[in-house]
């Protein structure tokens, strides 16, 4: 199955991920391991998350930071919305149709 943009899924939907990342390796540099963490969640957000690429692997510590809205989690909807935008060519707006806000100072 692919995604409209042409990207194959995995057997659990998700599309490669677009977020520059290290393979095998956290955002905080550890390696080991890690779980997949869609960068936006909630209804319709997560599959959506999955299907455009925009996840990452983390680690159980950085993965439970982010889950209880510690300071880490803004830095990743950045990260997810500029990927997102330049991966699509999608401006401002079409990416607060697609996610329902920006997270981005532009």
């Amino acid at each position: 199955m692919k995604n409209e943009y042409g990207a194959n899924l995995d057997k659990n939907g998700y599309a490669p991920s677009i977020i520059p990342f290290v393979e095998g390796c956290c955002w905080c540099g550890r390696d080991g391991d890690l779980v997949r963490h869609e960068i936006f969640g909630g209804t319709g957000r997560r599959e959506k998350s999955k299907r455009l690429g925009l996840w990452v692997h983390l680690c159980p510590a950085c993965h439970e930071a982010v889950h209880r809205g510690k300071s880490s989690f803004l830095p990743l909807l950045r990260l997810g919305e500029m990927s997102a935008r330049n991966a699509y060519g999608w401006s401002k707006e079409e990416f607060i149709r697609e996610f329902g806000k920006s997270y981005l100072e532009d």
